[in-house]
């Protein structure tokens, strides 16, 4: 499983990670949780909940989302800033470039944004975001951005209808049984969260537009 206190130690963020991180071993979906501890007030804003394996994780339109125990990214974070009606298509936006972004700075490899919430490595999808919108106990708004990142999966290990539409980084590097680090793919992602999510915040949409431009799937 995925060290927590590793996690804590390394961690470079200012916020997300830093009130709370929980990690289960099994769940129904990291969003779920999320969405539940979001609605108490005491729960702080970027607790961090990640998973090794969900039984009902999900994406768009409630599309399921599959994959190994151990082998992948799971995670969900909760957020607290109040967004405005023509920001709510933003989230899942920060969540795929920072994905991008962690993938090309630790490997190398050239992940594209396929809009609105997906990452994919020529042509084929390594990761999907899914951010869903709440009101905790106050009537307060939030949000969780969720993720799914597809590390160490290897061809056999994702369903027969998937091998055509899906990769994972070790499939992509071939990188064999030299497995990539989760913790360190993690970590990265987060860095880049977090500093996209305070360009949202701080109002500068344009900014956060011209990046993800750049990200971008050629179409």
């Amino acid at each position: 499983m995925l060290n927590i206190n590793a996690i804590r130690k390394d961690l470079k963020t200012e916020f997300i990670g830093k009130p709370h991180i929980v990690c289960y071993s099994e769940i129904t979906s990291t969003n779920d949780c999320a969405k539940k501890n979001g609605k108490l007030q005491a729960v702080k804003e970027g607790t961090l909940i990640i998973a090794e394996h969900q039984t009902a994780g999900r994406g768009r339109y409630g599309r399921t989302w599959e994959t190994p125990k151990g082998k992948c990214i799971l995670a969900s974070v909760i957020f607290r800033h109040r967004l405005k009606h023509d920001q709510v298509h933003i989230p899942n936006l920060i969540g795929a470039l920072s994905i991008a972004q962690a993938i090309y700075e630790l490997t190398g490899l050239e992940a594209r944004i396929k809009h609105p919430n997906d990452v994919r490595i020529s042509g084929k999808k390594v990761a999907g975001v899914l951010t869903e919108m709440q009101y905790d106990s106050n009537r307060d708004p939030f949000f969780v951005l969720g993720f799914g990142v597809n590390v160490n999966t290897t061809i056999s290990e994702f369903p027969q209808k998937l091998r055509e539409k899906a990769t994972s980084l070790t499939i992509a590097s071939n990188a064999g049984k030299n497995a990539i680090s989760r913790r360190n793919l993690l970590l990265t992602i987060l860095e880049k969260l977090e500093a996209n999510y305070l360009l949202l915040k701080t109002g500068e949409t344009a900014r956060i537009a011209k990046e993800v431009k750049v990200w971008e799937e050629a179409k």
